[in-house]
């Protein structure tokens, strides 16, 4: 009974990991998206996303430039790079 509960749990949890992945729109509510509209003419901001179905990570690149990684889990995001110059090589294999 015990191995049963444990895997419904299991199971539970993984459920609302995926009903929780948090989208771009969230993702972009969460960091002020109306910051990025003062960017000078010619220069615009996109937001890449890998999506790992229980949880996603989100960079935004401005310029050609990889900004501040969030991880995204559960409804919350969380910071996990100070940013960078170059795209982060963890995620090269999800490409």
């Amino acid at each position: 009974m015990k191995k049963f509960s444990l895997l419904l749990l299991t199971v539970i949890l993984l459920l609302v990991a995926v009903l929780t992945n948090p989208s771009e729109k969230e993702y972009l509510e969460m960091t002020g998206e109306p910051s990025y509209e003062k960017l000078p003419d010619g220069m615009e901001m996109k937001v890449e996303r890998v999506n790992f179905l229980l949880f996603s990570a989100y960079t935004p690149v401005v310029a050609g430039e990889h900004g501040i990684t969030h991880f995204g889990v559960y409804g919350s995001f969380f910071q996990i790079s100070q940013g960078q110059f170059d795209y982060p090589a963890w995620l090269e294999i999800f490409k």
